[in-house]
């Protein structure tokens, strides 16, 4: 009888020893509750919300739209290759962006655009210009050289559009 301790003292005491295990489960859990909610409140009360800085932070990089600028880029009479059927191209363009620093850029840079654009225009084939969808490819090409100059030497700001005031093949 020696080997058996089952006494019902012995089962009170492993019930009160399991007891006090969950009590200090519970006590810890409670610990780290308290102090979860003490941090949180700190922060909260010490300014941890950086969401209105952010915000105010990407208002000051990102430059909101002025007035629509629109800059004329006197008329391109240009050649067109030897084997086309048609003689030379001659087009009128204006420029749009809404930023008043990116227009004083284009007017700056206007002899480098001017440029790049006459060397644009004269490779171009008249068949294709002819169609609407040859003369909407010109103007994407045209807007991205414009883009292109002003990325490099300018502030980067946006060319919002180009517009082909005349259009003439002859």
């Amino acid at each position: 009888m020696a080997a058996n301790k089952d006494t019902p003292q012995d089962e009170k005491e492993e019930a009160t020893g399991g007891s006090k295990k969950k009590l200090i489960i519970i006590l810890v859990i409670s610990v780290l509750l308290l102090v979860g909610i003490s941090v949180g409140v700190t922060v909260m009360l010490m300014g941890g919300d950086k969401s209105t800085e952010t915000t105010e932070a990407v208002e000051d990089v990102i430059p909101e739209k002025e007035d629509p600028n629109y800059i004329e880029l006197k008329a391109f009479t240009v050649n067109l290759g030897p084997a086309d059927p048609v003689g030379f191209l001659q087009i009128q363009i204006n420029v749009l962006t809404y930023f008043a620093e990116v227009a004083e850029e284009i007017e700056a840079h206007k002899p480098l655009i001017r440029n790049n654009l006459t060397l644009l225009f004269g490779e171009q084939n008249s068949a294709d210009l002819r169609s609407q969808e040859g003369k909407l490819q010109l103007q994407l090409k045209v807007k991205e050289s414009i883009q292109q100059v002003i990325n490099k030497y300018g502030s980067g700001g946006e060319v919002d559009n180009i517009f082909f005031t005349n259009f003439v093949m002859q």
